[in-house]
C-alpha cells in the first residue's frame, strides 16, 4: 500500500502540522535572517534556505522514525511539506529569473559564468523534485506500480544532496564557503546531517 493513504485520514491536528511547520520555517527566515527586510536579495535567499530546510527536515522523518518510533506520526506530513518545498524552490528560482536574470533564459547554459555549477545543481535539484512532486498525485499513484513509485520518490534525497551542493556553490568566495549568518550555517549542516543520517540506515545491517 502506497504511504499516501494517510491522507484521507488526517485529523485536525494533522492537518494544523501541514501549514505550520512550513509558514514557521518561512516565518523564522523572515525575522532572524533576513531581520524583516523584504528586498529582492533577501526573498530570493529566503525562498532558498526555506526550499532546503523544509526538503531536508521533510526527509528527516523517514531516519527519525526508525530511530524513535514516537516519530512514526510525522510521516503522514511528508507529502505536504515535501510538494511545499518544491513550490518554495519553484518562487526561489521563478525570482532569480525575474530579478536577477531579467528572464535571459541563455544564463541557463552559460558555463562560462564562474557560479555554473551552481546554476546546474539547482537545476537538476528542481527537476527531479519536480518529478517528485508530479507522482505525489493521488490519479497518478493509483497508475503507478508501488515499487516504482517509491524508487522515484526516494530520488528526493538526491534531489537533497544537489540542493545542498547548490547552496555550496553559491555561498563560495574565491573558492572558499562563507556561510556568514547561524540559520545558514544550521540549514546547510542540518541537511548535510540528514544526507548522512539516510547512508547510514542504507549502509547498517537491519536488526533481526
Amino acid at each position: 500500500m502506497h504511504q499516501y493513504h494517510w491522507d484521507k485520514e488526517k485529523h485536525a491536528g494533522h492537518r494544523f502540522l501541514d501549514a505550520a511547520v512550513p509558514l514557521g520555517l518561512l516565518l523564522a527566515f523572515y525575522l532572524f535572517y533576513n531581520n524583516g527586510v523584504i528586498s529582492p536579495r533577501e526573498a530570493v535567499k529566503t525562498t532558498g534556505l526555506w526550499s532546503v530546510s523544509l526538503l531536508a527536515l521533510t526527509l528527516a522523518v523517514g531516519p527519525l522514525a526508525k530511530l524513535l518510533p514516537l516519530a512514526e506520526h510525522l510521516k503522514a506530513h511528508r507529502k505536504v511539506w515535501g510538494v511545499t518545498a518544491f513550490w518554495a524552490a519553484v518562487l526561489h528560482v521563478g525570482l532569480v529569473f525575474h530579478f536577477f536574470w531579467k528572464w535571459d533564459l541563455s544564463r541557463l547554459w552559460d558555463i562560462a559564468n564562474p557560479k555554473y555549477n551552481g546554476i546546474a545543481t539547482g537545476l537538476l535539484a528542481l527537476i527531479i523534485l519536480g518529478l517528485v512532486t508530479y507522482t505525489s498525485q493521488e490519479k497518478i499513484i493509483k497508475k503507478m506500480n508501488p515499487h516504482v513509485w517509491k524508487t522515484i520518490q526516494t530520488t528526493s534525497y538526491l534531489a537533497l544532496i544537489l540542493a545542498v551542493l547548490h547552496f555550496f556553490y553559491m555561498e563560495q568566495k574565491d573558492g572558499v564557503l562563507v556561510i556568514k549568518k547561524l540559520l545558514g550555517q544550521v540549514v546547510f549542516w542540518g541537511s548535510l546531517s540528514v544526507i548522512a543520517a539516510r547512508l547510514l540506515i542504507i549502509f547498517l545491517p537491519e536488526k533481526k
